[in-house]
């Protein structure tokens, strides 16, 4: 979201606080592009004032790496992102 939005969006934090000794149930809902699609900041949300942040990337390049064992061992998720971006040149 953070990559498509070209920074202007970021995902929300999942936190759950709950009191007492009551069961606690969740869900997860998850929505993958197709393979082959690249990841990229529409027109409209590039400018002058709003640089293009992320360079486009395919979302499964991402969605392995981010999963790999090297990717792991980093903090940050825009090296992630900037790593992705490079994989390949779109």
């Amino acid at each position: 979201m953070k990559a498509w939005s070209n920074g202007r969006m970021k995902a929300a934090k999942h936190r759950v606080m709950m009191s007492g000794d009551r069961d606690r149930y969740s869900l997860g809902a998850f929505a993958i592009p197709l393979v082959g699609t690249i990841i990229k900041a529409p027109k409209e949300l590039v400018n002058e004032e709003h640089p293009q942040v992320f360079k486009e990337f395919e979302f499964m390049d991402f969605l392995f790496y981010a999963n790999s064992e090297e990717a792991k061992r980093i903090d940050s998720a825009e090296q992630i992102y900037a790593y992705a971006s490079q994989l390949r040149n779109y």
